[in-house]
């Protein structure tokens, strides 16, 4: 049995952020709750809890039926940067980013709470406009703010809580949540979507890349408005498919944390992977480190059996498969054109170098 930890302390002392990492963090932080969390009243509890911390969003059934929620945050300097990126576009990401949470579950974004971290200095318009943004991606691809908070903060942030609903919840036969750890070995890696763009249009912005034409417009555009897949991952749920993450800190990244949640391992033929075509015009030496470890496109990753992951390009005809799932130990192996092994970064860490 864990010790509960006294008031002011930590699991463990002398260990910085920086060396745990975002997603060490985040399991630090699950522990800490969990040994200090009294269970007391939990039998008239109305509420199930059907997944918890480690995947897209926590999923729940109560007397309405199932609920699904997530949050998530943009800071600028970290997320954005208005030097580049117009407040529209900054509040379109932050709301795709729940919204394809959200759908990897296999539901349908449904209401939002926002709230808005400001030094006080912005003009007005640009909030308006991060709203505006914000407002689009709602009338896109499904839900509706409803409330939120103001507060006064050292940068501008945005951070988004979401819940969704369950589609099918007319007919009475409730969708059973997408997660991470329902992969099994023989299982079909698939991919709904070119994976890179967004992380070449990032590159192009951030670092200043000399880029110009159609296909670096085409890129920075990817990166600016995101098109998460949220119908395809809710047609998916229905026909059966069990395990699915999107793909915001990366390919790879995303894809080891469906290994390390259902215990399995994995292999991706990068010859298999629908990139955008505007990624290897753009970047010819770089593409492949981009579609495997850039993140923030939000396609969609899942895992179903051959048959399923064939039937599924009647969903959607972007549907790639890419790899299979094996037995192991959350290992992913990626296998170059001649059969070589790449080595990369596994993705985006808040806290990473």
């Amino acid at each position: 049995m864990e010790r509960a930890i006294p008031a002011g302390m930590c699991t463990e002392s002398g260990v910085s952020v920086q060396e745990l990492g975002e997603f060490g963090l985040i399991d630090r932080l699950r522990r800490v709750f969990e040994t200090n969390y009294s269970r007391r009243g939990e039998r008239d509890d109305p509420f199930r809890l059907l997944v918890g911390n480690g995947d897209d969003a926590a999923a729940w059934d109560g007397p309405a039926g199932t609920t699904v929620l997530t949050c998530d945050a943009m800071a600028a300097g970290t997320h954005f940067d208005l030097a580049y990126s117009k407040p529209e576009d900054v509040g379109w990401r932050a709301m795709v980013s729940c919204q394809s949470d959200i759908a990897a579950m296999g539901y349908v974004p449904a209401y939002s709470t926002v709230t808005v971290g400001l030094t006080g200095q912005e003009d007005a318009e640009t909030v308006d406009h991060l709203y505006v943004g914000m407002a689009q991606a709602c009338s896109r691809y499904g839900g509706r703010i409803v409330g939120g908070d103001v507060v006064r903060a050292v940068g501008l942030f945005l951070s988004v809580a979401m819940i969704g609903a369950d589609p099918s919840a007319p007919t009475g036969r409730p969708t059973r949540p997408m997660t991470r750890s329902a992969a099994r070995a023989g299982d079909v890696i698939a991919v709904a979507g070119p994976v890179g763009g967004s992380a070449g249009g990032l590159k192009i912005l951030k670092e200043g890349v000399d880029a110009r034409g159609p296909d670096a417009e085409a890129l920075v555009r990817e990166h600016l408005r995101p098109r998460p897949r949220v119908w395809t991952a809710i047609r998916l749920a229905a026909a059966g498919v069990r395990c699915a993450v999107d793909i915001s800190d990366g390919l790879l990244a995303d894809l080891m944390r469906v290994c390390g949640s259902s215990g399995k391992s994995a292999v991706v033929r990068i010859a298999d992977l629908p990139v955008q075509p505007e990624l290897k015009a753009v970047f010819p030496d770089d593409w492949r480190e981009l579609a495997l470890s850039g993140g923030e496109g939000y396609q969609l990753l899942f895992t179903a059996r051959k048959e399923l992951v064939d039937s599924s390009r009647e969903v959607d005809p972007d549907v790639v498969a890419i790899g299979e799932v094996l037995d192991g130990q959350g290992e992913v192996s990626v296998v170059a054109e001649d059969g070589s092994r790449i080595e990369g970064r596994s993705g985006f860490d808040h806290f990473g170098p």
